[in-house]
């Protein structure tokens, strides 16, 4: 999401970030699984409505994944025309079979979509997210995230999929798993950013929980 109906809030890469995630998940499905907004067309009702669409026709061995790169704000992204906000996608995410459920957001502040405290201690409060539901997001709550001129890209995306197409796989049996990328992006983050952005990962899911096979086609 780089261009909003308020042009003060234009982006540089964040469409380009999307773009490198399409492409890279037409590696794991078909084109027909997947959806690509960009900019004007990534309306908060057109997302919501695509979401929607793609996941309630999943299967339990399947996984879905949402991807967002674009403006965040406490407990929201900012869609194209308006806010998007977590308990939306919660709702949506609650309606899938797929037993696996990922979000992965490139966005300033999207570390406040996971609770802190005693709320994030609280199971029944926990953002009533459910099982197998992975939330790796680019910074902490108050922290921006970064877009970087020599990568073309936000620097979360940039390593997030270079950590999808093998740099993350530290076992080499071509499967990504969740505690592998976040070993992968976590400090490759942090150490480009000078620890000024530090992605964090969230929910109630298995270390071991294969998120990719990187080489699958």
């Amino acid at each position: 999401m780089s261009e909003y109906e308020d042009w003060k809030n234009d982006l540089t890469y964040s469409h380009q970030d999307a773009i490198e995630m399409y492409d890279l998940l037409t590696y794991q499905t078909e084109q027909s699984n997947i959806k690509l907004l960009l900019n004007e067309d990534a309306t908060c009702d057109n997302i919501l409505k695509a979401t929607r669409e793609l996941f309630t026709r999943t299967a339990p061995n399947d996984i879905v994944i949402f991807f967002f790169s674009g403006h965040g704000e406490n407990g929201y992204f900012r869609a194209h025309d308006k806010k998007l906000t977590f308990k939306s996608l919660r709702e949506i995410f609650k309606q899938t079979s797929a037993k696996r459920k990922i979000i992965f957001a490139d966005a300033c502040f999207s570390g406040t979509l996971r609770p802190t405290g005693e709320k994030a201690q609280d199971e029944s409060s926990n953002n009533d997210i459910g099982p197998s539901v992975l939330l790796f997001l680019s910074s902490r709550s108050n922290q921006i995230s970064n877009e970087s001129l020599e990568m073309k890209s936000g620097a979360f995306t940039y390593y997030l999929v270079d950590g999808l197409c093998g740099g993350a796989d530290t076992n080499k049996d071509r499967y990504i798993t969740a505690r592998e990328l976040f070993d992968f992006v976590n400090p490759k983050v942090k150490e480009y950013t000078g620890g000024k952005q530090v992605p964090v990962m969230w929910g109630k899911f298995d270390d071991n929980m294969v998120i990719f096979n990187w080489n699958k086609k």
